[in-house]
């Protein structure tokens, strides 16, 4: 089974556990439904990630890479690096914490250009050079999901006061 987190706009052929797989479907894929209670639905959202790094790497486009890290997994279109108009770089939070805004996972690289730069290309760099241009292959120090977006009302606010009162060691540690 593939999962993909966001919708992919150019034809792009990515590698996932040894199988190759041409993605060429623009359609984005549904959030999950989950069961809430008997004759009751809920949507679930996006889950929610913060993560620290080993550098800064707050405007560096990310990719996510194989798990033995040699082969890309996945990388943005230009689409990709978009949210509401605006570049979706991730938000900061106290203690050098970062809210994904992307979809990334523990198998994040970063590349060594900015998301505007990025943007800007004509075309989507092929796979090879997208794999030369990744300047850190291992950068976190640290990831968590923290629960699912639609569970809170004010995220940047919300997440300050937990990562503040050091509340991290209740939710999932990826990292």
């Amino acid at each position: 089974m593939i999962s993909f987190s966001c919708s992919r706009t150019t034809s792009k052929t990515i590698i996932k556990q040894e199988n190759l797989v041409n993605i060429e479907d623009t359609t984005p894929i549904p959030a999950p439904v989950v069961e809430d209670a008997p004759g009751t639905v809920k949507i679930s959202g996006p889950p929610v990630i913060i993560y620290k790094t080993k550098n800064n790497y707050f405007d560096k486009v990310p990719v996510i890479l194989s798990e033995d890290k040699s082969m890309l997994v996945s990388y943005p279109a230009f689409s990709d690096l978009y949210y509401k108009g605006e570049l979706a770089l991730p938000t900061k939070l106290h203690d050098g914490f970062l809210l994904d805004n992307r979809g990334i996972t523990k198998n994040v690289a970063f590349l060594n250009i900015s998301y505007d730069a990025y943007s800007r290309f004509d075309m989507t760099p092929p796979t090879d050079l997208i794999m030369q241009m990744v300047i850190d292959d291992d950068p976190l120090i640290e990831m968590y999901k923290v629960g699912m977006r639609n569970e809170y009302q004010d995220i940047v606010t919300e997440l300050n006061i937990i990562i503040d009162k050091k509340k991290l060691k209740k939710f999932t540690k990826i990292k």
